[in-house]
């Protein structure tokens, strides 16, 4: 159990990961001009230096990177999840040049289902009777514009099944989180890199035109490793019943920026099927609760059984 101070600390540290995640829509804004793949490249690209440094302040060396780049199996498993990641990232970013933060926002809010839905499937975890009602919702919520406007939500799904997915590789491996995510920035900054001197020699880059726009495009890497740390520090001092309920930060805040800062459009079908996840990730929170009071509560010895003295 953390002590108070850890527990507060670690909190701390949760509640500006989250916030910096949900407010990352007001900073894609800035480079909405420009294409999503070329700010996908960017972000990675002066992610690398950064994510360096704060592997090797926490580590103390080089060595856990060496270890890493030892094994060709765990270089090939951290690839795999590389792409997944860089694949969420890119998917989140169109949403929000695109005017569909609030969609974004509804996956994350799916997340800690999918989670569990993931977990049963590929770890073999069982859900518990209070997740099936929570799954139900979730497909009753992504059915309603399928079903009325003839329209899927992919992004809202799309978001939190990648992410998803690259928690559940990264689970598996023995690979401590800031030196893996060191890792797979590495192994995508050479063809990020490369496609950013594509773009150039094409003369069709935007780094380097204007200085305001290359000014947010390089200060990606802050927007991204900020989160990714305050995030590593917190998950250590916290119970993860915790984290499961903070992390609704980030969508709340990615919500109420699509709808009171960038002014998207919130229509009866969009709130209903909102109405539906939110239920479902209220039931998976309580759930949670429970279940960690019941571990956490003492035992209590029985009552000797009473000696029978005849009749």
């Amino acid at each position: 159990m953390p002590t108070s101070s850890q527990f507060r600390s670690g909190l701390a540290f949760g509640m500006i990961a989250y916030l910096c995640w949900g407010a990352v829509p007001l900073y894609f804004v800035q480079v909405k001009d420009v294409d999503p793949l070329e700010i996908l490249a960017h972000r990675i690209g002066w992610s690398f230096p950064l994510m360096v440094i704060v592997t090797l302040l926490t580590t103390g060396g080089t060595a856990k990177l060496l270890d890493v780049f030892r094994s060709r199996r765990l270089l090939l498993i951290l690839l795999l999840s590389a792409v997944f990641l860089s694949g969420n990232w890119l998917l989140y970013i169109r949403a929000t040049v695109t005017g569909n933060v609030a969609e974004a926002s509804l996956g994350y809010f799916m997340m800690p289902v999918v989670n569990a839905f993931l977990a049963t499937i590929f770890l073999g975890e069982r859900l518990r009777p209070a997740h099936y009602p929570a799954l139900a919702l979730i497909v009753l919520g992504v059915s309603i514009p399928l079903l009325s406007m003839g329209v899927f939500p992919w992004l809202a799904v799309a978001l939190p099944i990648t992410f998803g997915l690259y928690g559940l590789i990264r689970k598996k491996i023995p690979v401590e989180s800031g030196t893996g995510l060191t890792v797979e920035t590495l192994l995508l900054f050479l063809p990020c890199t490369g496609y950013v001197a594509y773009l150039a020699a094409r003369g069709e880059a935007t780094f380097g035109r204007d200085l305001t726009l290359s000014g947010w495009l390089a200060f990606g890497g802050v927007v991204t490793v900020v989160p990714l740390l305050t995030y590593t520090l917190s998950i250590r001092r916290i119970p993860l019943v915790t984290q499961a309920m903070i992390q609704f930060i980030s969508p709340t805040v990615q919500l109420l920026i699509a709808v009171l800062v960038l002014k998207e459009q919130m229509t009866p079908v969009r709130w209903a099927t909102m109405g539906c996840v939110w239920v479902a990730s209220g039931v998976f929170i309580a759930d949670a609760v429970v279940q960690n009071r019941r571990v956490r509560m003492p035992k209590v010895n029985p009552l000797p059984e009473p000696v029978s003295l005849g009749r």
